[in-house]
């Protein structure tokens, strides 16, 4: 199946798997669940369980916490929570240090995140799912995946065994144009309920520009599907809609929603994320180039790793590699205090996003506990923190490989050029050098030689006012009485000492042995 047809039934299935809750849970809000479960449970039991729980045995000033009973009935001084009422509730009240009395817990204050966390919790009504019972989900035997499987309505396979009812002709005509229709007449006809009346064309074509493209129809567009007389002008339409790079834009906008795309982090500095428009319109490319689902899947899951990646046909684009940049957008502190607790709750969101979006399931629940109802456990998704533990961020080129290659041989040749140019202009300079070096060495030699033994020749001094004869051989040869001066120097340094380079070239010039 082609992925836009996918990609409807995926966000349908998402909404009831979204929608499933135990009937336990009527009354709490899907979303403060959640966050108790991510935020409020965890820092219960681990900063007060230990004094205040069925678990520890025991409970200090009569105060419980594992249960929801627990926190409203409170203990020797009153309910520890007012749901709705963070400055009346006493529990915020005893982990702020406000009461002098009451400090909780009582050798370390919380960090401020977690007390601002508490004070939200309280703020939305303390939504708490425990029942009054508790467990330990550490020692227990992990349940039966099969039978929960087995169990649940979200787990069975989808089947097609529902048959489309029969339904009554609307005022003589069949209204009933496709199964879906059948199925929503047969519901209104059974409430008495009368169907809307057939849109007019324009009307018709406006739902269907907003719908898949968001924009609305030029004139000449409004014009020419109203005249349309042909029995496939509807499917025409739709056609061409689908065909318009529009289309991406606009259903690329749900996806976005979906995995959470934003090109900043969200924190209090807001700083963009570098490269994040890439993975946008790689979402937007896939809807128009109808990728097919299960591919979209595995390069977002691991498309840097894909052996034979998509290439965009327009600009020979690894599109693949880009679509594992999801995992990078999220949210992010950008200098925690708290590094490895920060990188926690990075990969923490990184599992709810991937979990709901391809999955259609809460697994960020398994963070505490086995979830209460799917087929998750807690091994279940630290299995899957680690793996995006493990994995670290890096730079991809996704640029043209052929194009690569052509212009990284180019640079080849003109660097193999350029080094060409430049040994051989180095070689003609050295020649040019060495042979010169013939005239200059039996001068300086002779000089040299001419030098009193007890003289210090590496210092000769102004050679061409001590000794015309320099000048004027310098003269006769073309040669310059400066370089003359400094190879006498060097001779003349190397002649007193054993282990001068130039000690060689000293012998054979002054013909010593």
């Amino acid at each position: 199946m082609t992925f836009d047809g996918i990609f409807f039934r995926r966000l349908a299935a998402l909404g009831l798997a979204c929608a499933a809750s135990p009937s336990g849970l009527a009354a709490a809000e899907p979303a403060g669940i959640e966050f108790f479960e991510n935020h409020i449970r965890p820092l219960l039991v681990q900063n007060c369980y230990k004094c205040h729980s069925q678990k520890a045995g025991k409970a200090k000033g009569d105060l419980q916490l594992d249960t929801r009973a627990g926190l409203l009935k409170g203990g020797e001084v009153g309910p520890a929570i007012v749901p709705g009422n963070p400055k009346a509730s006493l529990l915020i009240q005893a982990v702020s240090y406000d009461n002098g009395d009451l400090q909780m817990p009582p050798k370390t204050k919380l960090p401020q995140a977690s007390i601002d966390k508490l004070i939200q919790w309280v703020a939305m009504g303390a939504p708490d799912p425990r029942d009054g019972k508790t467990a330990d989900i550490t020692d227990k035997d992990a349940f039966d995946i099969a039978e929960r499987k087995s169990e649940h309505w979200a787990w069975q396979p989808v089947r097609r065994d529902i048959q489309p009812p029969s339904v009554e002709s609307v005022g003589g005509v069949d209204w009933a144009n496709t199964a879906v229709d059948r199925f929503i007449l047969a519901k209104l006809q059974a409430a008495e309920l009368s169907p809307s009346v057939r849109a007019t064309r324009r009307t018709l074509l406006r739902r269907l520009h907003f719908d898949l493209i968001g924009l609305p129809p030029t004139p000449e567009e409004v014009e020419a599907f109203v005249n349309d007389t042909s029995q496939n002008a509807y499917e025409t339409l739709v056609e061409r809609l689908l065909a318009s790079p529009h289309f991406g834009e606009r259903w690329g906008q749900h996806w976005l929603d979906l995995v959470r795309f934003a090109e900043t982090r969200g924190h209090e500095a807001d700083y963009p994320i570098p490269e994040a428009y890439r993975y946008r319109n790689y979402v937007v490319r896939a809807l128009n180039a109808d990728v097919p689902y299960d591919n979209f899947v595995v390069e977002h899951i691991a498309g840097d790793l894909v052996e034979s990646p998509r290439i965009d046909p327009a600009t020979r684009c690894n599109e693949s590699a880009q679509g594992a940049g999801f995992w990078h957008l999220g949210e992010a502190t950008h200098s925690p205090v708290d590094i490895r607790g920060d990188e926690c709750n990075r990969v923490h969101n990184q599992i709810d996003v991937y979990s709901k979006a391809f999955l259609g399931l809460t697994v960020g629940c398994a963070r505490c506990h086995d979830h209460k109802f799917d087929a998750i456990s807690t091994r279940d998704y630290y299995a899957l923190a680690g793996y995006l533990q493990s994995s670290g961020y890096h730079l991809k080129d996704v640029s043209d490989p052929v194009a690569q290659d052509s212009a990284y041989n180019k640079l080849a040749g003109l660097r193999a050029d350029s080094e060409a140019g430049l040994l051989n202009e180095f070689a003609s300079s050295v020649q040019t050098k060495v042979s010169r070096l013939a005239d200059y060495l039996p001068i300086a030699a002779e000089i040299v030689r001419n030098i009193p033994e007890g003289r210090d020749a590496s210092k000769p001094g102004d050679y061409t006012t001590l000794h015309p004869t320099v000048q004027k051989a310098a003269n006769g040869k073309n040669l310059q009485p400066a370089k003359l001066a400094a190879w006498i120097g060097y001779l003349g340094k190397a002649r007193g000492n054993a282990g001068d380079p130039l000690r060689d070239v000293v012998h054979v010039a002054l013909g010593q042995p």
